[in-house]
């Protein structure tokens, strides 16, 4: 039987994606899907790109920066974006502005985007911004904030997304999977010396695998609660 697998941010940690991958038992049956951010901040962003283009991924924040910073000078850029630049070349980038906002599972009454959505509206009429940013938000208002700086009266957008379908997505890093009846968090902060998740459809089984190490410091300062006793770090 095939099975869809879903795995959070790379940003760059391809060895680990590996053997995600090999604990999950992939094989050439299964649909493989990213949910962005598969570059910066850490070791193998070439070979996290070259992993996806294999497979499905959806454009995450972090490749939207870089097609946003395509012409611009190499000193222009922060230097963790240039090492990203250095490592891709263009038909990276071209593929980067192939990826879409979304994946529709209708077989599994599930979507996969990088960040988050609004509720009362379908994924098709989401914009842009929610879709690659949205985290604590006060619906209808577009505006969305850090956990860490949000107001008092805006919460994480998982409290106010009721379906129809339970969104599976990434870039907010959580201290565990958020797991809620209408939402499905797996970016578990691999490149911080955490863990990469995958989820496993139709079971919904959440499978991960330790970091090898910590490639980039600054998530192990605050953990904020964001719903329920799973926490965010920020």
């Amino acid at each position: 039987m095939s099975r869809t697998i879903v795995i959070g941010d790379l940003h760059g940690c391809y060895d680990e994606a590996l053997e995600l991958l090999d604990k999950v038992g992939a094989t050439s049956s299964d649909r493989i899907i990213f949910t962005g951010d598969l570059v910066d901040r850490g070791p193998k962003r070439r070979e996290c790109v070259e992993l996806a283009m294999q497979h499905e991924s959806i454009l995450g924040n972090h490749e939207e920066k870089h097609l946003q910073q395509r012409r611009r000078k190499d000193a222009d850029l922060l230097p963790d974006h240039l090492e990203t630049r250095q490592a891709l070349g263009l038909e990276h980038l071209d593929y980067f502005a192939t990826l879409p906002h979304f994946i529709l599972l209708p077989e599994y009454n599930a979507a996969v985007v990088h960040a988050g959505v609004l509720p009362g509206k379908t994924l098709e009429q989401q914009d842009p911004y929610h879709l690659l940013h949205a985290q604590c938000v006060r619906p209808p208002e577009r505006k969305s904030y850090w956990p860490s700086k949000a107001p008092a009266d805006y919460r994480f957008w998982t409290h106010h997304w009721k379906g129809p379908e339970r969104v599976i997505f990434g870039h907010t890093v959580f201290d565990r999977p958020l797991v809620t009846e209408y939402a499905v968090g797996i970016d578990t902060g691999c490149v911080y010396g955490r863990s990469l998740t995958a989820v496993v459809l139709p079971t919904w089984e959440l499978v991960s695998v330790p970091a090898r190490r910590s490639y980039r410091g600054g998530k192990d300062v605050a953990l904020l609660p964001v719903h329920g006793d799973v926490n965010v770090f920020s």
